[in-house]
């Protein structure tokens, strides 16, 4: 108990001075909290989102990828698997399939459509010329050969005709018994998206950037379009690529092919990147086409461990206008252009940087020996005085009643000694005389 009565007594003699320490203390928690955000902001900065609208001199054509409905030739299917074969995807197709005779890649190869098969003629170009496309092949498992059509060129003119003109063709007359028989109607499947990634019929996540339009046969379409660009900044939490060549879309069919060939010791032809063997009987193939077939129906993005693209490009269509061709062919002829040279940005900005955080360093530090602060002191140690007055009073008076006691006792201590010293000397004073007498 004696350790908390000096301590209530030193409270109690100043009181004003645990005032200042608690204050300070506080005060240096409170910096000290404010400090670490600060360096923790500077190290991860805070992302924030600008978007404007950039009137350029030149706009940027997207890729068009063109997939033909039905994808695969039936008669050549039956021919060469040896048995009923509508489309790969079905069981009866490897039945009978000769494996040790026939390579996979002939059999998909023969039973798709070549490029004039799908585009008619030369009657395609960008801004009325062939020589600006760049066409690339690529097959897929579902949707057959498709074909990608890259801009070699930057347009400056914002027009139906300086845009893409393309006019389709298809050996299905609308109307006809082969038509009656398809699972699906027979026509073109019309993908838009950014010429640096790849075309994939997967659903990975970075596939709904592509816009889809879907042409039936002896129809005129005129397909408008607009731009937003879109800049990313990496950072621990969500990295991306910047290099011109990355497709996160790529990435992720890779991943899905990766992991199809481990499970099942194997690949198709449509599996281009993976260093496997073609399957090469029909269980495994059977297998394969099982699991493709899982990951390509699933509804939810399929998710790899790719980076994001720093820079990206969204196209949204507009059927500007949609109406019957009447050639007389089978033949639908497709317009895609820009009605404006506007584009929408959108940017991530860093909302933190250096100059922020000597300004909040800065502003920290006042905070804590700022004259508010010392205000704040002066404040307390009235609203101490003025309801803990009685207290300080009675304390300050018991102090002086001590000290007065303590002068006292010195004032009587004295006086004992002067007496004494006063009898020590009158007897040394007669001790003196007897001896001299003697």
């Amino acid at each position: 108990m004696g350790y908390w009565l000096e301590l209530l007594d030193w409270i109690l003699r100043d009181p004003g001075k645990l005032i200042r320490y608690l204050v300070l203390f506080v005060c240096s928690v409170i910096v000290i909290v404010q400090l670490s955000e600060c360096f923790t902001k500077l190290n991860s900065p805070p992302i924030s989102t600008h978007s404007y609208f950039s009137l350029n001199d030149t706009v940027e054509m997207p890729a068009v990828t063109i997939c033909r409905e039905p994808p695969y030739k039936e008669d050549v299917l039956n021919s060469l698997s040896g048995g009923i074969c509508p489309h790969p995807k079905y069981i009866t197709c490897w039945n009978n399939f000769p494996f040790n005779d026939l390579e996979l890649d002939d059999f998909f190869m023969n039973s798709t459509f070549d490029l004039e098969e799908t585009i008619l003629g030369e009657q395609y170009g960008l801004d009325g010329l062939t020589k600006n496309l760049e066409i690339k092949s690529s097959l897929h498992f579902y949707m057959g050969r498709c074909y990608t059509l890259n801009p070699k060129i930057e347009l400056k003119r914002t027009t139906r005709t300086s845009g893409y003109s393309l006019m389709l063709t298809h050996h299905i007359i609308p109307g006809s018994t082969m038509e009656m028989m398809l699972e699906k109607n027979p026509g073109w499947h019309v993908y838009i998206h950014d010429h640096r990634h790849e075309f994939t019929e997967l659903n990975v996540k970075g596939a709904a950037r592509s816009e889809y339009i879907f042409a039936e046969i002896d129809e005129e379409i005129e397909i408008k379009l607009q731009s937003q660009q879109f800049k990313n900044i990496e950072s621990k939490e969500t990295p991306c690529s910047a290099t011109l060549s990355y497709s996160d879309m790529k990435c992720a069919e890779l991943c899905v092919f990766d992991d199809l060939a481990t499970k099942n010791n194997c690949t198709g032809p449509w599996m281009t990147g993976i260093s496997q063997q073609p399957c090469d009987n029909n269980k495994s193939m059977r297998a394969l086409i099982k699991d493709y077939g899982i990951y390509y129906e699933s509804d939810d993005d399929i998710e790899c461990d790719c980076k994001r693209p720093c820079n990206a490009r969204i196209y949204s269509t507009f059927i500007q206008s949609r109406k019957q061709l009447n050639s007389g062919q089978q033949y639908t002829q497709v317009w895609i252009y820009y009605s404006t040279k506007l584009v929408s940005m959108v940017e991530e900005r860093p909302s933190y940087d250096t100059t922020q955080f000597i300004a909040d360093i800065g502003g920290s530090l006042g905070f804590l020996l700022g004259l508010s602060v010392l205000g704040l002191i002066g404040i307390l140690e009235h609203l101490t005085l003025f309801f803990c007055g009685g207290l300080i009073k009675k304390q300050l008076k018991h102090e002086k009643q001590l000290q007065d006691d303590a002068e006292r006792q010195s004032q009587k201590s004295d006086a004992t000694d002067i007496t004494d010293t006063t009898l020590e000397i009158a007897t040394i004073s007669r001790e003196k005389k007897t001896y001299i007498d003697e």
